[in-house]
């Protein structure tokens, strides 16, 4: 993904990044009683951090969250697993809820408790991998390497190399060439 050089296209998504997750949150919090929930909000989520890729650029999306979207996922899956644990810790049966009702503005009557634990960890799960994805497919098709050093040891089999290896064809480095100068003009 290529930065856009348009400072009001990059200040407006910056401003809609924020308000896309308020909304992302909002279907979080009300998703347990009515329609919306942590799938749903990772995915408004995922696709606030897509807008921001297009403004800024992956490689600026990697050094503000400072965090590898991957393990954003392990951190919800390890959430989920544990709210649905907790019961049996305690002698319940797995997954029985534990509710507690709070009254948040906007929300009102929020239930919280181990249906939220459950929902905010699929909520991270969603944004993790979704980000994950679109950012690898992303430097992917634009020959920048997908993975940085330290990552292809965990994600490559060791029988596998990168398809974003160093030797391009003379009809791709054509196609570039004139792609370039298209953008160029």
């Amino acid at each position: 993904m290529r930065k856009l050089d348009s400072f009001l296209y990059t200040n407006v998504i910056r401003v809609l990044f924020f308000i896309v997750n308020l909304v992302a949150i909002y279907l979080l919090l009300r998703g347990h009683n009515l329609p919306g929930g942590g799938f749903i909000g990772g995915l408004v989520s995922a696709i606030s951090f897509v807008l921001l890729g297009i403004a800024l650029g992956v490689e600026e999306i990697y050094r503000i969250t400072r965090a590898d979207p991957a393990r954003i996922a392990f951190t919800g899956l390890t959430l989920s697993v544990m709210s649905a644990l907790i019961p049996v810790f305690i002698g319940d049966p797995f997954m029985q809820q534990y509710n507690t009702y709070w009254t948040l503005p906007l929300l009102g009557k929020t239930a919280v408790g181990t249906p939220l634990l459950l929902d905010t960890g699929v909520f991270l799960v969603v944004v993790g991998i979704c980000t994950k994805i679109i950012f690898v497919l992303t430097q992917s098709t634009s020959r920048i390497n997908a993975l940085v050093r330290e990552e292809e040891a965990v994600y490559y089999s060791i029988l596998e190399s990168p398809i974003e290896g160093d030797d391009v064809d003379a009809d791709d480095q054509d196609f570039l060439e004139k792609k370039e100068e298209k953008s160029c003009k």
